[in-house]
């Protein structure tokens, strides 16, 4: 028995090891993970393999393997293979590689991976490979005409008409580009794509016919690819790349260059602007500005000490018109319409040397040989010299509509509908007019103490003072020189008080008490006990001090003594010179001056009037003073 247990535990002992040893085989031992790298090597190898290796046209590799673009590449001593996971491995030699790799290859060129093994065409001894880009482009080689690119529109029509089988034969050259044209040539004739007419023509033109409706699928990208290479490439002037393709607005785009900037909209396509266009453009807001986007790539301007200049999307047709000894400037609208009308930059106004400008309905800008002028109002034009004005007669705004014009049109009607909303909201505002007359009135009613509502043909002092005493105030002859004394005596029981000149209290006599809110409520200065008598106002024998008051009386003043009053047929006081004195009251008509005293003065507002203002006519008086210094010396103020 224990023999046999001594078995048993040795055959479990190294099966137990064994298990042990297997494990730890296990947990040592590297993993084998996929990583894009090792996809990308087994399927170049198995492309390699399956050309025929080592012995194959690619004969032995020549590196390792290396990342390009989005993807991986395998050189080779007959060619190269290139990778994506979308793509797959694919191979290229001789001429159509040379000529891919001229382009950019996958790194730096815009034709993408290539999708099918290089391989024979259609044509007799012809060679092909198609690439990943959106545009379907195709590089397509014969020994009599050499490796060219097809893409894009052309390549569709091509591709209708046959491709290298059908009547149009083999590409002998690269697309061309000429404005918003795009030309190849083939052996058997031509195809030419207008990207804004979005319309084919063909040589011979009978083709044309066969590729009316195709349809031509257009994305950012390509669009801005194609205009890369309208303006040379990665060796043009545009340069390198800079970062990636950006959004405009909903369904535009932007692409940043070394040299320039490309946009893209599908209503403008894709258009380069560099330079100081470019700075010009940014300057004023770029792709966000009222411009819109460029609708042209930038071209020569056309004159012979060098030019430059792109349009834009904007309706009243935007252009920048860049030269050397100017600078860019805009001209847009009225002034491009009949600068344009007038031969341009090339014309006798020549190129812009300043951005328009307005003074209120006329738009002008200046160039090198005059000025246009443009009335808004009238649509009429005026140039410098004036001359070449007759030219402009009739002509179109673009981007501009007259005012009216297009309630004009939907009504039919030579004179305009009272009942559109615009009349109505004239006849508003007939009421909001009457209101600001209104507070107008108020203020000067407030500023001037109610000069404006007392420009009647009657004057009543104690209407127009609240609680006045009803005074026994006797009449008074045009004649008589009531003097100082008489004045305060008459004031005293007409309105509640007496006007001072010299001495006296320094109470403002036109002071608002605000008491009741009432702007002529009665002035209630504090009385001064030391005063038996109100002191006379200034005549012209006595100095002005300077100093004016005016004292509240409860009744009517009885003990003022009784003024001299001269008889009709004496003159009034005098001074030495004979002139006649400071004051005089106002005659039956308040609005008639007495002879001698043409200042009128109005003791409520404090204000006073010499013939010459505007309101002399239409004011009653209250007093009359002979000159206007008599008038400041009694507190008053000449009225503005």
């Amino acid at each position: 028995m224990s023999g046999e247990r001594a078995l048993l535990n040795s055959v479990f002992g190294r099966a137990a090891a064994g298990v042990l040893a297997a494990a730890v085989a296990l947990v040592l031992a590297p993993s084998a993970v996929a990583t894009p790298e090792s996809d990308a090597a087994d399927a170049i190898n198995k492309a390699y393999d399956g050309g025929g290796g080592a012995t194959g046209p690619l004969g032995p590799g020549d590196g390792g393997l290396y990342p390009v673009g989005g993807g991986f590449g395998q050189n080779y001593a007959g060619g190269k293979i290139f990778f994506t996971p979308d793509t797959g491995a694919h191979i290229m030699a001789g001429a159509i590689l040379q000529k891919y790799e001229s382009l950019g290859g996958p790194g730096d060129g815009d034709l993408g991976f290539p999708t099918i093994d290089e391989g024979p065409g259609r044509a007799e001894g012809s060679r092909n490979t198609t690439f990943s880009a959106v545009d379907k482009p195709v590089i397509f080689w014969t020994p009599d005409t050499g490796a060219h690119v097809v893409r894009g529109a052309i390549n569709a029509a091509w591709d209708k008409l046959g491709g290298s089988a059908g009547p149009v034969g083999v590409p002998t050259e690269d697309e061309i580009f000429k404005g918003d044209l795009v030309s190849q040539k083939f052996t058997g004739g031509e195809l030419t794509w207008n990207r804004s007419s979005k319309e084919f023509t063909t040589v011979p033109p009978d083709l044309a016919g066969q590729l009316a409706g195709l349809t031509i699928p257009e994305d950012a990208t390509s669009a801005i690819n194609a205009a890369r290479r309208a303006a040379g490439g990665p060796l043009g002037p545009l340069g390198a790349k800079q970062g990636p393709q950006y959004a405009i607005g909903q369904d535009g785009a932007g692409q940043d260059f070394a040299g320039g900037k490309i946009y893209y909209s599908p209503a403008t396509g894709a258009n380069v602007v560099s330079g100081q266009v470019l700075k010009k453009y940014e300057s004023v807001g770029g792709a966000q500005s009222d411009l819109g986007l460029p609708t042209s790539n930038e071209t020569d301007g056309g004159l012979k000490t060098g030019s430059r200049v792109s349009t834009f999307a904007a309706e009243d047709k935007p252009v920048i018109f860049w030269t050397p000894d100017y600078g860019a400037f805009i001209v847009r609208g009225a002034m491009n319409a009949a600068w344009d009308k007038l031969g341009g930059a090339a014309g006798p106004l020549g190129p812009p040397v300043a951005d328009q400008t307005e003074d209120g309905n006329v738009v002008s800008q200046r160039f090198t040989g005059g000025e246009i002028s443009w009335d808004k109002q009238t649509s009429k034009f005026s140039t410098e010299p004036a001359n070449l004005a007759s030219g402009l007669a009739g002509l179109t705004v673009p981007g501009y509509e007259p005012p009216d014009a297009s309630e004009a049109a939907a009504s039919g009607a030579k004179e305009r509908n009272w009942f559109t909303p615009s009349w109505w909201w004239l006849l508003a505002g007939i009421p909001l007019l009457v209101l600001i007359g209104l507070i107008l009135v108020a203020t000067l009613r407030n500023r001037g103490g109610g000069d404006v509502d007392r420009l009647d043909d009657e004057f009543d002092v104690d209407a127009a003072h609240d609680g006045a005493a009803e005074a026994d105030a006797r009449p008074l002859d045009e004649s008589q020189d009531l003097g100082r004394v008489q004045l305060a005596e008459s004031y005293g029981r007409q309105s509640g008080y007496a006007l001072y000149g010299l001495g006296g209290s320094d109470r403002d006599p036109f002071e608002d008490t605000g008491d009741d809110g009432d702007e002529f409520s009665e002035l209630e200065p504090e009385p001064d006990e030391s005063d038996t008598a109100p002191t006379p106002i200034a005549s012209e024998s006595e100095p002005d001090s300077g100093r004016h008051s005016a004292i509240q009386f409860d009744e009517p003043q009885t003990d003022l003594p009784e003024p001299e009053v001269p008889s009709a047929a004496e003159p009034g006081p005098t001074d030495a010179a004979g002139a006649p004195t400071a004051i005089h009251l106002p005659l039956d008509d308040p609005y008639l001056a007495p002879t001698g005293y043409p200042i009128k003065a109005d003791t409520r507002s404090g204000l006073y009037w010499g013939p010459e203002s505007d309101l002399y006519d239409h004011i009653p008086a209250e007093v009359y003073f002979v000159n206007e210094q008599f008038a400041r010396a009694n507190g008053f103020v000449k009225a503005d």
